[in-house]
């Protein structure tokens, strides 16, 4: 049995206050940060939209799987942001899905944009009884008949400070650290949720107007919970495609690809080969996204009005 299947037989069984690990990771952070950092709303262009979908460790069985689509932009001359998001993160027999909205305020400075951003969550957190694989058939604590649900409200918070060359950005998710209560056979079982804290910075280079290079650093920290570090460098050519590496402490090695076109769509593609004692048991992990970013308006001589609008796929 996986070390997950024992984990949620716990929650059956007596109250817990799980301190670990609860929220998906995204290989494309870069491209994904509107997720981990609702300061991020509206910075991009004017309607910006992402899928993502995510294979962890293929091979395991009942391995992490992750879908999220989201759509953000800015409004009152680019002084506000606001933007929704749905999440469906899947692990052996659990099953957690997240709706929210976040909603951002935008300080423009001479160079550079400060934001400060805030989120709203509710997830319907469920646990399939017949996926659960069970030590003894009969234990009276565990109905595998039925499907467990709770539900969970909670917060998310962030900063983020950019402009066309660096960014830096800070957030915390599960900010008012709730709790989801489960129903069982012999009592309750309860979750809780502990603060996911997100680092980002990174900082582009460019001596030829063809190439720009993109170096990025992220870091995620939860109490009792491996650190995660992870170095991104990605070269861009012409704004129309994109090759790149991550190196991730510890844990995997990731390769990136992507592809703008129609100017507004973008499809990008990585892949974790693992570097852990896991690499033994998966082939690695597998992330694809679809992105339709656009600036709609323009200004009076024509052009489009982009001063802080210069973030465009990243």
């Amino acid at each position: 049995m996986s070390i997950h299947h024992r984990f949620l037989i716990l929650i059956f069984t007596l109250p817990l206050l799980v301190n670990a690990q609860q929220l998906p990771y995204y290989t494309q952070y870069r491209s994904n940060d509107f997720m981990i950092n609702p300061a991020i709303t509206g910075t991009k262009r004017i309607i910006d939209a992402r899928i993502n979908y995510r294979m962890q460790w293929v091979g395991y069985e009942g391995a992490p799987s992750t879908a999220t689509m989201g759509i953000n932009g800015r409004f009152l001359k680019g002084t506000m942001g606001a933007g929704l998001y749905l999440i469906q993160d899947k692990i052996g027999p659990s099953n957690q899905t997240n709706m929210g909205g976040s909603y951002a305020y935008h300080i423009k400075f001479p160079d550079c944009e400060l934001s400060a951003g805030v989120a709203g969550n509710y997830t319907n957190y469920s646990l399939v009884g017949n996926k659960i694989t069970l030590f003894d058939p009969v234990d009276p604590a565990i109905d595998q008949s039925i499907v467990n649900k709770a539900s969970v409200i909670d917060l998310n918070s962030g900063l983020y400070l950019y402009n066309d060359r660096f960014c830096m950005g800070l957030s915390v998710l599960h900010t008012l650290k709730s709790s989801a209560t489960f129903k069982t056979p012999t009592g309750e079982g309860t979750v809780k949720y502990f603060n996911h804290i997100y680092l980002q910075l990174g900082y582009n280079m460019s001596n030829n107007n063809d190439y720009r290079w993109e170096n990025n650093i992220f870091a995620n920290y939860v109490a009792a919970a491996p650190f995660v570090l992870d170095y991104t460098m990605r070269v861009h050519y012409k704004e129309m495609v994109f090759a790149g590496v991550s190196i991730r402490l510890k844990d995997a090695v990731a390769f990136h690809v992507g592809y703008t076109f129609f100017d507004n769509f973008q499809v990008s593609y990585s892949y974790d080969l693992l570097i852990s004692k896991l690499r033994k048991y998966s082939i690695g992990s597998h992330e694809i996204m679809l992105v339709y970013s656009t600036n709609f308006y323009k200004t009076k001589n024509g052009r489009v009005n982009d001063r802080f609008l210069n973030q465009k796929f990243r």
